[in-house]
Order: structure tokens, then C-alpha cells, then sequence
């Protein structure tokens, strides 16, 4: 863990650029200063990740991407002992109870839904984030 001062290093996967926004606009009503790594694909962000000099604080994670799915990204970090203390927030649209199992099974942290409407959406994933981070800081794992 980076000790959580400073700016947050939060790494978001995520092929939207429409949820990219919004999940930004999420993290900056929170009033966190926060450094944001996106990347669009799976495979894009295991090469970032596993070739980073400095863990992320937060990885958001969308289920449905390009080249390496969601859930098969999520079981490659937690096979990675480096970001066994890094939370993963798998953030999806997706209503099938099927994958909430899935992703929280694969270590998980927090299973996201997102919102239809704006203001549900800026204040499901900020609030979860800010939770998620409220653990961190207290060290009780996340």
C-alpha cells in the first residue's frame, strides 16, 4: 500500500469514454485528488500494471472489455502477490447476479452497478470509492 497520501493513483479500465467521464466526475465530487491511469482494453492495462514502478491505490475495473475480459483480468491481479493489497472494484452494467458471484469469488473488493441516471451514477461509484478507501486507511484490508 502507497499509504494513502497524496494523490490517488487509481487505474481504470474501461472501454466507455462516456463512463470514463462520468467515473472522473465521480471521483472529483468525492473531493479526492487523484491521479487517473484508463486504459481501454484488458490486455493494455495487465502490460501497465504488471510494468508499473508504483502500485495503484484502486484499480475500477469495467466486465465487459476488450481482449482480456473483466473477470479474467480480476483472477490475473490476484494471482500477482504485488497487488494482493490493492482493492478491485469491478464496475459494470451488467444485472446478471451470475457475475456479482463471479467477481467477487475472483477478489473482488466491491461489485458496482452502474447507475441509469446521473446523479445514482456519480454518487454509487464516488460513494464506493470513498468507502473503499475509508477501509483502506483504517487497515482493515478491503
Amino acid at each position: 500500500m502507497s499509504g494513502l497520501t497524496g494523490p490517488l493513483r487509481v487505474v481504470l479500465v474501461e472501454d466507455n469514454p462516456g463512463d470514463v467521464f462520468l467515473i472522473r466526475e465521480a471521483l472529483r465530487e468525492q473531493g479526492l485528488a487523484f491521479e487517473l491511469l484508463h486504459y481501454a482494453d484488458g490486455e493494455e492495462a495487465w502490460q501497465a500494471l504488471t510494468g508499473a514502478e508504483r502500485l495503484p491505490d484502486l484499480i475500477l475495473l469495467d466486465l465487459n472489455l476488450p481482449k482480456i475480459e473483466g473477470v479474467n483480468l480480476l483472477r490475473r491481479i490476484r494471482g500477482e502477490a504485488s497487488f494482493a493489497d490493492v482493492p478491485v472494484a469491478v464496475l459494470t452494467s451488467s444485472q446478471a447476479p451470475d457475475d456479482e458471484q463471479q467477481a467477487m469469488v475472483s477478489g473482488a473488493a466491491r461489485f458496482i452497478r452502474k447507475s441509469a441516471t446521473l446523479d445514482e451514477f456519480l454518487s454509487d461509484v464516488g460513494g464506493a470509492v470513498a468507502d473503499i478507501l475509508a477501509v483502506r486507511r483504517s487497515g482493515k484490508g478491503a
